[in-house]
C-alpha cells in the first residue's frame, strides 16, 4: 500500500478509538479550559491601572541659599508626584516657589528699598519731625484768632454753599466771613455740633464775632437747621480752608519766621504721604494679602508650608502615598496649644517642650529622626590643620547665614521695646498726636491721603496710647505695635528662642580617625551625629589645601542607601520617589554635606564668595500601565500550562507503553504498514489533542479582553514598558 493510504486508515483507526473513549476525550478538551476559565475570573477583579507620569521638584542644596535650601527640605518632603512639568524644569528656572508668601515678602521688601526716594523721603521725614518736635514743643497749636475768610481758598465756596443750599441771608454770611476763629478748640467738637452753636457760651470759644447782634444772627440760622445739615457745612467749610494759610497762622518760635513754619509743616505733610503712599502700597500687596490667611495657631503646618511653598500640603505620590496619608493626618490636628500649655519661660525649656512634641506626635517622629541629625547634629573632620579649618569654614557658610538670621531676631529682642517705647512715648510721635488732634490738620492729611487706604483717622487709632476704647473721635482705638515679649519668655514662639535650639557650629576637629569613630559613637548614642569627613591628602603644616582635594565623607548606615545590593530581588513597575526609604542620600544629608564641602573647597580656591547653586533634579518617570495580574501570570503561567496538558500528556504515555505492551506496532508492521506511517499519524494525533484545547483557549482570552484593558496589558507590552 502507499504511505497515505496507509496514513489515512491509520487516522481512521485512531480517530475510531477516540470516539469510543468520549469520556477520555472530552477531559483533555475542557480541562485546560477550566484552568483558564478560573484565570479569566480573576481577570475580571483584577483590572489594570493607568499610571500617568511623574514630574518631582528639585531639590535645592545648600550652595543655593538658605531659603531655597529651606523650602526644598520643608516643601519637598514628601517628593510629590506632579503629573505636569514643575516650573523648575523650564528653561531659565530652578526653583519651583518664587511664589510663596515669603518670597512674595522678600520681593516687596526689596523693591521698596531699592527704591532710593522712599529711603530719602524717610530720612527727609525723620528730620522733619525732628525740627517739628523742636518748634511744637511748649507751644500752643491754637495760635492767634484770624478773620474766617483769610483761611480759606481765593475761589471759595463755602459763602455761596450757605446763601444758596441753606438759604442763609447774605448780612449773616458776610458776618461770618469777617468774624475772627481758632482752630484748635474745634477738636472738641462733640458728634453733635448743636450742643455748642446752640447751648451756652461755648461759642465764643470758637468764633467772635464783632457785635453781639452778629452773633444773635448768626445762632438763631444755625439754630434752626437740623444735624445733617450742620455736618455738611462743617465738610463744605474744611474742603475750603487753605493749608498754605492754615499754617502761616501757627505761632512760630524765635528765630523762626511764619513763612518758614508753614514751609517746614508743608515738607512734613508731602513726606509723610509720601511714606505713607508707599506703605499703604506695600499693605495691598498680594504677599500681604496671602499673610493674612496664615494661621499659625489652628494649622501649623498648614500655615508653614503656605508661608515658604505658597500652597498647601500634597500626597499625591505612586509610592508611599499611604505613608504619607498617615502623616498628613496624624499632623493636621496638631497646633500650637500642646507647645504653649507645655512651654517653658527660657530657650531651653522651650527646645525640650519642642523635641517632646515632636517625638511624641506620631506622624512626625520618624520626620523628627531623620532631620534631628541636620539641625541638631555635628560634623566630626580630620586632621585639624590649618587648611582643613580654611575648607571647613567656608563650607560652613550656609549655617553663618542662619546664625545672621539669629543674631536678627536676638536684635529685634533689644529693638522691639524701643520701637514700642518710641510710638508710645517719644516725643516725635506725641507731636504728631497733637497734629492729628486738630481738624483742620486731619482734613488737609486726609486730603494728601485721598486715593490710598489710608486716613488721618486710621493713623490717629493706630498712634493713640490712651486707655482701651476711648480714642480720638470715640470707638475702639488701639496702637498697631504689640509689645515685646519679656525676655525671657518664649511663647508664642519667636525666632530667637527656635534659632537656640538649632547648633549651627556645626563642624569639630579631631585629631585622626580613630578619635572621629570614638567620638562618633559617642554622639550617635545622643542622637547629634551628622557625618564625618576625612580630608585625604592634606599637609600638616599647610595653610592652603591642594589643587585637588580629596575627602571622605562617613555616615551612620541607617541614614543613607544600603549598598550590599544592587537591586530589588522582585522587579515592579513605578519610581523610587519613596521619601521614606528611596532618597535617603537626600534626607539623610550625605547630599547636602557633599555640596557644602565642594562649595567650601571652590570658595577657598576661586576667593570667590557667590558660586552658582546647585538643584538636583529626580528624572521625571513615564506613564505605564499598572498590571498587577500580568506581572502575576508572568511567573506563574509555565505552570498553569504545565496543568492544563498534563491528562494529555499522561494519556498519550499511557498509549504508548499499552502499545509496547501489546506488540500492535510489530502487527501493523507484519501487515505491510510502515515505520514513516506509523510516526504521522501518532504526531497528528497528539498535535490535533494539543491545538484544538488551545486555538479554544485562545478563542475564550480574546473574547474575554475585548473591553481593551487587556490589549494594554499584554507580555509584549509589558516588557516593552519595562
Amino acid at each position: 500500500m502507499a504511505l497515505m493510504t496507509q496514513f489515512t486508515l491509520l487516522l481512521w483507526k485512531n480517530f475510531t478509538l477516540r470516539r469510543r473513549q468520549k469520556v477520555r476525550l472530552l477531559v483533555e478538551i475542557v480541562w485546560p479550559l477550566f484552568l483558564f476559565i478560573i484565570l479569566v475570573g480573576v481577570r475580571a477583579s483584577n483590572k489594570p491601572v493607568y499610571k500617568d507620569q511623574c514630574h518631582y521638584p528639585n531639590k535645592a542644596m545648600p550652595s543655593a541659599g538658605v531659603l531655597p535650601w529651606l523650602q526644598g527640605i520643608v516643601c519637598d518632603l514628601s517628593n510629590p508626584c506632579l503629573r505636569y512639568p514643575t516650573p523648575g524644569e523650564a528653561r531659565g528656572q530652578v526653583n519651583n516657589y518664587n511664589h510663596s508668601v515669603v518670597a512674595g515678602f522678600l520681593i516687596e521688601f526689596q523693591n521698596l528699598l531699592v527704591d532710593k526716594s522712599f529711603l530719602r523721603d524717610v530720612e527727609l521725614l525723620a528730620d522733619n519731625l525732628d525740627r517739628l518736635d523742636s518748634i511744637l514743643s511748649g507751644t500752643d497749636l491754637s495760635g492767634r484768632p484770624v478773620p474766617l475768610r483769610s483761611v480759606l481758598i481765593d475761589n471759595e465756596t463755602f459763602s455761596g454753599y450757605l446763601r444758596d443750599e441753606l438759604s442763609v441771608s447774605p448780612a449773616v454770611v458776610q458776618s461770618l466771613m469777617t468774624a475772627n476763629v481758632s482752630f484748635n478748640p474745634m477738636t472738641g467738637i462733640p458728634g453733635n455740633p448743636t450742643t455748642v452753636l446752640c447751648e451756652g457760651e461755648a461759642l465764643d470759644d470758637y468764633i467772635q464775632f464783632n457785635s453781639q447782634a452778629e452773633k444773635g444772627a448768626f445762632r438763631n440760622v444755625t439754630c434752626s437747621l437740623d444735624r445733617q445739615q450742620l455736618m455738611r457745612s462743617q465738610r463744605e467749610f474744611l474742603r475750603n480752608l487753605d493749608q498754605r494759610k492754615l499754617f502761616a497762622t501757627l505761632p512760630s518760635p524765635a528765630g523762626l519766621n511764619p513763612a518758614g513754619t508753614s514751609q517746614l509743616m508743608q515738607e512734613t505733610l508731602r513726606n509723610a504721604v509720601s511714606v505713607i503712599t508707599e506703605v499703604s502700597a506695600l499693605r495691598g500687596s498680594a504677599a500681604f494679602e496671602a499673610a493674612s490667611s496664615l494661621d499659625f495657631g489652628g494649622d501649623m503646618l498648614g500655615s508653614v508650608n503656605l508661608l515658604l511653598c505658597g500652597q498647601r500640603l500634597e500626597f499625591n505620590s505612586t509610592d508611599g502615598t499611604r505613608s504619607r496619608t498617615f502623616l498628613l493626618n496624624q499632623t493636621s490636628g496638631l497646633g500650637t496649644s500642646g507647645l504653649a500649655s507645655n512651654s517653658s519661660t527660657n530657650s531651653s525649656g522651650f527646645c525640650e517642650t519642642l523635641v517632646d512634641t515632636l517625638e511624641g506626635t506620631p506622624g512626625l517622629s520618624h520626620l523628627w529622626n531623620a532631620l534631628r541629625p541636620l539641625l541638631q547634629g555635628k560634623v566630626l573632620y580630620t586632621p585639624d590643620t590649618p587648611a582643613a579649618r580654611l575648607i571647613v569654614t567656608e563650607a560652613n557658610a550656609t549655617f553663618h547665614a542662619l546664625a545672621i538670621l539669629k543674631e536678627l531676631a536676638d536684635s529685634w529682642e533689644v529693638m522691639g521695646p524701643r520701637i514700642w517705647d518710641f510710638f508710645n512715648n517719644s516725643s516725635e510721635v506725641e507731636s504728631i498726636r497733637r497734629l492729628l488732634n486738630e481738624t483742620w490738620f486731619s482734613a488737609v492729611l486726609d486730603q494728601g491721603l485721598n486715593g490710598t487706604e489710608l486716613t488721618a483717622d486710621l493713623i490717629a487709632r493706630f498712634l493713640y496710647n490712651g486707655p482701651p476704647r476711648t480714642g480720638p473721635r470715640g470707638g475702639p482705638t488701639g496702637t498697631g505695635v504689640t509689645p515685646t515679649a519679656p525676655p525671657d519668655a518664649c511663647w508664642p514662639p519667636r525666632p530667637s528662642c527656635s534659632g537656640s535650639c538649632l547648633d549651627l557650629n556645626k563642624f569639630e576637629p579631631v585629631a585622626d580617625e580613630v578619635q572621629l569613630v570614638i567620638k562618633a559613637l559617642e554622639l550617635l548614642e545622643e542622637d547629634r551625629f551628622w557625618a564625618a569627613v576625612v580630608l585625604e591628602n592634606l599637609q600638616p603644616n599647610a595653610s592652603l589645601p591642594p589643587a585637588h582635594v580629596r575627602y571622605t565623607i562617613r555616615m551612620d548606615i541607617d541614614e543613607v542607601e544600603r549598598t550590599n545590593k544592587l537591586k530589588a530581588r522582585s522587579w515592579s513597575p513605578g519610581a523610587k520617589d519613596n521619601f521614606l526609604n528611596d532618597l535617603r542620600y537626600v534626607w539623610g544629608g550625605f547630599a547636602y554635606l557633599q555640596d557644602m564641602m565642594d562649595a567650601g573647597i571652590t570658595r577657598v580656591h576661586t576667593a570667590k564668595k557667590r558660586l552658582f547653586g546647585v538643584f538636583l533634579q529626580q528624572m521625571p518617570y513615564p506613564c505605564y500601565v499598572d498590571d498587577v495580574f500580568i506581572r502575576s501570570m508572568g511567573s506563574s503561567l509555565p505552570m498553569f500550562f504545565v496543568l492544563a496538558f498534563t491528562y494529555t500528556v499522561c494519556q498519550t504515555i499511557k498509549s504508548l507503553v499499552l502499545e509496547k505492551e501489546r506488540g500492535l506496532k510489530e502487527v501493523l508492521r507484519a501487515v505491510g504498514v510502515t515505520n514513516g506511517a506509523l510516526w504521522c499519524a501518532w504526531f497528528t494525533e497528539n498535535m490535533t489533542m494539543l491545538l484544538v484545547p488551545s486555538v479554544l483557549l485562545s478563542v475564550m482570552l480574546k473574547v474575554s479582553t475585548e473591553d481593551g484593558a487587556g490589549e494594554e496589558a499584554t507580555p509584549s507590552t509589558s516588557n516593552t514598558t519595562n
